[in-house]
């Protein structure tokens, strides 16, 4: 089976491409020239996304507390690039795959974004690179795309293997298992796909590869691969869960707050700044 996934990636059938507004976000990002009145015609061509994307911007996991974004120029203009780019990635991608018949996409987005906000959030106290603070809230929002590539190019067989065995009640990880059935697991899946077919940092293909491997360390330096592993568990740990779970349990490592040198008021603050920001994401997810 692992041939043949392998040889459905490389061939991307039903696999979506970027959606247009990304590729051309992109474009203008790596435009030395590039200005914010560039990237607002962009999106105003698009008024259902730029009315969530003012939606967003407003919300807790974006609006940090400043004044009401009422339009969608303010809105670039507060952001920035790289928030903007961060945003419509966290609007288009549960837009761009099919729906799911093995589990709600809705609950899969809100994790993803969970873990995309935590990682950004923990970023610049953790990690020194800039590059890694930019790199950190689209490797959180896609370390977990495998389950939809797996999801979109073996449908049948994945639908079978997520609901004919019970997944709540064993003890194996989902990547265990998937590895047992069909030799690859997401992780694997997920990185190889897009590396492949979507102009994604090595950086995101990298995290989202190693997210079920050992997070931060006591005593050593934290990078962004082990960054975004804790805070899946981090997301887990604290209830915000995707749908295709098992009883596994893999808490965030022993001592992981020392490690990342932050308090625990710290990380309920971020906590409760993701849970409420949910709220509004998923309004938007759900209207999709």
């Amino acid at each position: 089976m692992r041939k043949k996934i392998i040889e459905l990636i490389e061939g991307r059938p039903d696999l979506p491409p970027l959606p247009e507004v990304l590729l051309g976000l992109q474009k203008l990002m790596n435009d030395p020239d590039c200005e914010v009145e560039d990237v607002y015609r962009l999106l105003k061509t698009d008024p259902v996304l730029s009315g969530h994307i003012i939606t967003l911007a407003n919300s807790a996991l974006f609006g940090s507390g400043k004044e009401t974004t009422r339009n969608l120029e303010d809105a670039v203009v507060r952001l920035g690039m790289q928030q903007v780019i961060d945003l419509v990635y966290a609007l288009e991608l549960p837009r761009t795959f099919r729906k799911s018949k093995a589990f709600d996409q809705v609950e899969f987005w809100k994790h993803s974004l969970a873990v995309a906000f935590i990682s950004r959030s923990l970023a610049k106290k953790v990690l020194s690179d800039p590059d890694d603070w930019e790199a950190s809230f689209l490797a959180g929002l896609m370390h977990d795309v495998g389950i939809l590539v797996l999801d979109n190019i073996i449908p049948e067989e994945y639908f079978k293997f997520l609901t004919l065995k019970d997944l709540s009640s064993t003890d194996q990880s989902l990547e265990e298992l998937e590895k047992d059935h069909f030799k690859i697991d997401h992780s694997e899946a997920g990185a190889m796909f897009m590396a492949k077919w979507w102009a994604i940092s090595d950086k995101v293909n990298s995290a989202s590869l190693t997210h079920h491997k050992p997070g931060s360390a006591q005593g050593k330096t934290v990078n962004l691969d082990q960054l975004v592993s804790t805070a899946n568990r981090i997301a887990n740990h604290y209830g915000i869960t995707h749908p295709v779970m098992t009883a596994f349990e893999d808490p965030p490592e022993e001592g992981y707050l020392d490690n990342l040198g932050i308090s625990q008021e710290d990380l309920d603050i971020v906590i409760d700044t993701t849970k409420i920001g949910l709220l509004a994401a998923e309004t938007i997810f759900r209207s999709n």
